[in-house]
């Protein structure tokens, strides 16, 4: 019974996430800025891939990707046939096509990604796009 009842208060602790050695004073120190990020940091660039599996002649949702002033926002669509719309923050179109694009942000705000499948298809279009930020 004795090792029944250590067994649950140690799995108990593990499952609480705090450490046995965990001081309890109020005193705590941290070090470094947590909100500082260093310049390689901000260069590195974030990338997603989104999949979309359209019935001939369907839109997909508007993908929205928030974009700072000077950010590149690079689209790499792979399918039968990945036509896309890009628009910026009001809604404008600001390009369309089926190759590889690059978008640098003039400004900060979100731009707006939406694939059609072609209405000429008699099966699912299947479309693998990879969003690239710099």
């Amino acid at each position: 019974m004795k090792k029944q009842l250590l067994s649950i208060s140690m799995l108990a602790l593990l499952l609480s996430g705090t450490p046995a050695y965990a001081s309890t004073s109020t005193n705590a120190h941290v070090q470094g800025e947590p909100n500082s990020v260093s310049m390689e940091q901000q260069k590195q660039e974030q990338q997603f891939t989104k999949y979309y599996y359209l019935t001939p002649g369907q839109l997909s949702p508007k993908e929205a990707i928030y974009l700072k002033k000077g950010q590149e926002l690079r689209i790499s669509p792979k399918g039968s046939f990945a036509y896309y719309a890009v628009y910026n923050a009001q809604n404008k179109q600001i390009w369309s096509g089926t190759t590889s694009i690059i978008i640098k942000a003039d400004a900060d705000g979100y731009r707006y990604v939406q694939f059609q499948a072609p209405y000429s298809y008699q099966d699912q279009n299947v479309i693998v796009a990879t969003y690239t930020i710099q």
